[in-house]
């Protein structure tokens, strides 16, 4: 399936993202690179995700977090920084879905969803890679 990508961030140059990979002490998986050199972020149509064993699921994916956007709470960065400490240490958070409830990249290029809603944050397995995450969004 093909998604379209609404609201793209700016124009992400390579020199920029290994800055920001540096800062956060990552490498990023190629695919998710590719992504974010193409958009930076944005929101997915279609943007349905079914999250097995998790909690009020399907879910959304409402923003792609990206580099530089506009909206603070949208940048990869501040993501990171600001919930250090209510997610697991090998996640870096890529998106949101409308609940506030987050899509990580875990160990290995894995993507996980993340139950911020629960008093002990659930982790639940999505896609093996980035690229195997977009090809679950369905209408």
């Amino acid at each position: 399936m093909l998604i379209e990508i609404e609201n793209p961030g700016p124009l992400l140059t390579p020199q920029r993202l290994a800055e920001v990979e540096a800062e956060l002490g990552v490498t990023l998986p190629a695919d998710y690179r590719a992504f974010l050199l193409a958009y930076n972020g944005g929101s997915p149509v279609p943007d349905t995700v079914d999250v097995e064993k998790a909690p009020g699921t399907p879910t959304d994916v409402q923003t792609f977090f990206g580099i530089g956007r506009h909206i603070e709470s949208s940048g990869l960065v501040w993501n990171k920084r600001v919930l250090i400490d209510r997610i697991p240490e090998d996640c870096l958070p890529i998106a949101c879905d409308s609940g506030g409830n987050l899509f990580c990249l875990a160990e290995g290029g894995h993507v996980v969803y993340i139950d911020l809603d629960s008093p002990e944050p659930g982790k639940y397995l999505v896609a093996e890679t980035f690229d195997a995450f977009l090809q679950k969004l369905t209408e």
